[in-house]
């Protein structure tokens, strides 16, 4: 019966980390005869492998870790596995004494990400998850990183007696802030700190709560009583988000809009030039709602891509920016070009021109990510502005929509309509691809697509009156048509 051979070198136990000096054999290759050594650690039955430098064949291994004469050239190499078990032993005890270690502490100290003595600190890595965010995909999450740049200085302006350094923060700390954004307080030039809404406070407390949770995979805060908790008594309990069900226009009122669209009936008493202002906003809004709903960040950089004129300009494609990098097939979206989004884009869009940007009046030529994400921040506020005005001028409507109310519509008035939620999910980008196959087979047919998005609009094509259909007339039926004509 041949001799077992030995795999690994034994290395340490170090809380509830294990390392070792092993062969790594985990290779499908047939053909392999020499395996690399790396140093392995382990927690919860979950391994992390690093590369010491070394290749052998497994008998060769094995009689290193078992060689026993100093003159033997196997056991300077024995020795040199052995020092680099001592010098992880070393880096591990170090760090973040007193708290249990996790598989990411671990990796980041062994690749030299951050020191064995670590400096982070609780305000240390909420920052870091902002610049993260801020650079992270070249910036397609710049915005995701503003409310947590918020909530940090809600945090540092109410806290600011606190003086809290390294992980030394505590339930008592989030209980005093919100008890100032509830109540206000002094800020650190003494004057007063006013109190912030119940949905501001929410967002900057799931926030915080995201950071403390992030400290806490770090093996950071985990000897720490949590502080948050809707149910358990004593903790602070985060306000439920506002809901945003009613925050939309049905299809009845997107029509009366978009027939104010395209019969140009503003107000005489506007001047000309904002009148011409409102009439694009107007059409970016119209825009944004039966575009699937898409941000205006993604209306901005659309472009007259190849796929626009593969499908003969019946569709646009491209991907979502607040979802890009993390999922290029799921924030991927179709949209459609049906009858009334043609007839807007044929007012205020650019002439079709490959991989030029169909709006190009949004942005002005700005290509740097800091001072598009401000122009479409305050064209965002202009398109608000002007559409809540038209409604109240022209239609007489209390309602102040936004553009977010273009993306909750969308997705109400199909759900009302009976389109599927699959579609409805897709079409916007929140769909997640389950199988190899949903890359190469499209599940919606352009027709399809279609008709769906023909149910965001009560249109119907407008027949064509001529002189000959006027003359066969009768009085009734003339003066019915000129009061038609005058209610539009």
């Amino acid at each position: 019966m041949a001799k077992k051979l030995t795999t690994s070198l034994t290395g340490f136990k170090e809380r509830q980390c294990t390392m070792a000096i092993v062969l790594d054999i985990r290779s499908n290759r047939k053909d392999v005869t020499e395996y690399p050594v790396k140093a392995r650690f382990t927690i919860d039955r979950r391994s992390y492998y690093y590369p010491v430098g070394g290749s052998y064949t497994k008998q060769d291994f094995s009689e290193i870790c078992n060689v026993q004469k100093s003159k033997s050239p196997k056991y300077e190499e024995k020795k040199r596995l052995l020092e680099i078990v001592d010098k992880y032993k070393e880096m591990l005890v170090n760090l973040n004494p007193g708290r249990e270690l996790t598989l990411d502490a671990v990796r980041m100290v062994v690749e030299g990400k951050v020191a064995s003595h670590t400096h982070e600190s609780f305000i240390g890595i909420w920052e870091e998850i902002i610049h993260n965010l801020r650079t992270e995909n070249n910036g397609a999450r710049y915005t995701t990183a503003e409310p947590y740049e918020s909530a940090l200085k809600s945090f540092k302006k109410f806290l600011w007696k606190e003086d809290i350094k390294g992980f030394e923060v505590n339930i008592e700390h989030i209980k005093k802030w919100e008890h100032g954004m509830i109540n206000g307080g002094i800020g650190a030039d003494g004057q007063p700190l006013k109190p912030i809404s119940e949905t501001t406070r929410g967002f900057n407390l799931r926030h915080c709560r995201a950071v403390w949770n992030e400290c806490r995979r770090r093996g950071y805060l985990l000897q720490t009583e949590y502080p948050f908790s809707n149910i358990r008594k004593g903790a602070v309990a985060i306000p439920e988000p506002a809901s945003r069900k009613e925050f939309y226009l049905n299809v009845e009122k997107m029509t009366q809009l978009y027939e104010v669209f395209i019969n140009k009936n503003y107000p005489s008493k506007w001047r000309k030039d904002y009148t011409e202002r409102a009439h694009e906003s107007l059409g970016l809004f119209l825009v944004q709602y039966l575009g699937n709903g898409f941000n205006l960040v993604d209306v901005a950089q659309l472009t007259y891509n190849q796929y626009y004129f593969d499908t003969e300009r019946k569709a646009f494609r491209f991907h979502r920016k607040k979802t890009r990098g993390r999922s290029m097939r799921n924030s991927e979206v179709i949209i459609p070009i049906i009858e009334p989004l043609q007839r807007i884009l044929d007012d205020i869009a650019a002439p079709p021109t490959l991989n030029a940007q169909v709006f190009p009046q949004i942005l002005r030529g700005l290509t740097t990510e800091d001072k598009i994400r401000n122009r479409v921040k305050d064209e965002n506020s202009n398109i608000q502005d002007r559409v809540i005005k038209i409604c109240h001028d022209v239609l007489h409507w209390e309602v102040k929509p936004s553009g977010t109310w273009a993306r909750h519509s969308f997705a109400t008035n199909l759900d009302h309509a009976g389109v599927e939620r699959s579609y409805i999910e897709d079409s916007m980008g929140h769909a997640a691809s389950k199988s190899v196959t949903d890359r190469y087979i499209a599940k919606f047919p352009l027709e399809k697509q279609m008709e769906y998005n023909s149910k965001l609009l009560n249109t119907s094509p407008v027949p064509v009156i001529t002189k000959q259909d006027i003359k066969k007339m009768s009085k009734t039926e003339m003066a019915a048509l000129l009061m038609e004509l005058l209610d539009k």
